[in-house]
């Protein structure tokens, strides 16, 4: 009998519930390369979990290799960061590779930040949010975003005791 690769995630015999998915995630290629990082997808796989995610493909070769060992086998997770090491692509172009799950991690943190820096930018310049309305949305934009005529409504229902 061959040497005995552990399992240090939950196998396949540890699910619970039909509906959990186990994503196996390595940061290995950051560390010790993109061999020992499809080594360890290997070993994985063996677990018996149900997607892949290799951590900081720094390249479109090293993305291709990766899709070539185990999109066909696996689905793989991209992990997309702005400046991050991962060349950022569409979910489409990366579903064209073999991915099938694509994150955009805290990408919404990074656009509202850019934001923010220019609003307080022309705030400061101009002592006015007048040249930056086109941009935002006004009161009643903002109370339609939110639904609020909606909820007054839902709290007069409680207020009246007419809950239904």
């Amino acid at each position: 009998m061959g040497p005995q690769h552990p399992c240090v995630i939950p196998s396949s015999d540890d699910r619970h519930h039909k509906d959990t998915l186990i994503l196996a995630r390595t940061d290995a290629v950051a560390v010790e390369g993109l061999d020992a990082a499809l080594e360890r997808a290997e070993r994985y796989l063996e677990c018996g979990v149900d997607a892949l995610f290799i951590e900081a493909l720094r390249s479109d070769e090293q993305m291709k290799l990766a899709c070539a060992q185990f999109a066909g086998r696996v689905p793989l997770l991209a992990n997309m960061v702005e400046g991050g090491l991962t060349p950022v692509q569409s979910a489409t172009e990366l579903g064209e590779r073999g991915f099938k799950i694509v994150i955009f991690p805290g990408g919404t943190a990074r656009a509202v930040l850019h934001t923010l820096q220019g609003y307080y930018a022309s705030l400061h310049t101009h002592q006015s949010t007048r040249p930056w309305q086109d941009k935002m949305l006004n009161f009643e934009g903002l109370n339609a975003v939110i639904e609020t005529p909606q909820l007054l409504a839902l709290g007069q229902r409680y207020e009246d005791g007419s809950q239904n």
